[in-house]
């Protein structure tokens, strides 16, 4: 019985398991209800909701109404834990540049997904998403890689890279070798339009999120803005195979 937190669940008879089923199913309504009502609802007598509220350690009935009101609003507090995305986390331009993003990979040879940190995750993901729709990608999690001489003598190359900050020195130096090349597309998806690798790129894809670290070095900031931009462009790119 973890809303009461009531654990003796063996010496709760069928009447109580109905009661405490409703109660906690209707918990908005019950807060509004009289005993009576509560009764009429569960189909039990009123001396029964009255000896289940006693077990549930409540010394009288307004006692108890006020857990219950308390407990919900505590639960609809938590509610908004799940509130992690709305429209104002993208730029409103971000259905345009997708679009780009979306013409450039359809027309690619590689695309090479680059990413470190929490970051490396989310470009794994992405990677192997296109690769099941047929694309012929490469995930780099290390900035040392020698990207540069494999991809020599090779044309129709984009290089997505994936960075919170958008700021992270190995990426950038990594990018650098790309900046003027003809055959390689550069695209980001970043937390900052103004960041280096934002300003580096052909097309940024980017977001507002408020980044968060601890210990300097661990990045606990969200990376569920980046997932809604990588699903809409695996959404669109699936279509165009259809």
């Amino acid at each position: 019985m973890a809303f009461f937190g009531f654990k003796d669940l063996s010496s709760l008879s069928s009447v109580d398991m109905t009661l405490y089923r409703y109660i906690t199913e209707n918990s908005e309504k019950v807060v509004y209800m009289r005993v009576r009502d509560i009764a009429q609802n569960t189909h039990v007598s009123n001396s029964s909701v009255m000896r289940f509220i006693h077990k549930m350690g409540f010394n009288s009935f307004p006692e108890f109404k006020s857990f219950i009101k308390s407990k919900t609003f505590h639960y609809k507090q938590n509610d908004k834990a799940f509130d992690f995305i709305t429209k104002d986390n993208f730029p409103e331009d971000i259905g345009h540049t997708l679009k780009l993003v979306e013409d450039t990979i359809f027309q690619c040879d590689n695309v090479v997904f680059l990413g470190m940190g929490s970051s490396a995750f989310t470009a794994g993901y992405t990677a192997r998403q296109l690769a099941s729709l047929g694309y012929n990608t490469q995930l780099v999690t290390d900035p040392f890689y020698p990207l540069k001489p494999q991809l020599r003598n090779t044309s129709n190359n984009a290089i997505i890279c994936f960075s919170v900050s958008g700021e992270t020195t190995e990426l950038i130096e990594l990018l650098n070798d790309f900046t003027n090349d003809e055959d390689t597309t550069l695209i980001s998806i970043t937390g900052h339009i103004n960041s280096t690798i934002s300003r580096m790129s052909r097309y940024a894809l980017t977001y507002h999120e408020k980044e968060y670290r601890i210990n300097r070095y661990y990045d606990l900031s969200s990376q569920i803005p980046a997932m809604y931009i990588i699903e809409a462009l695996v959404r669109s790119l699936r279509n165009q195979e259809i």
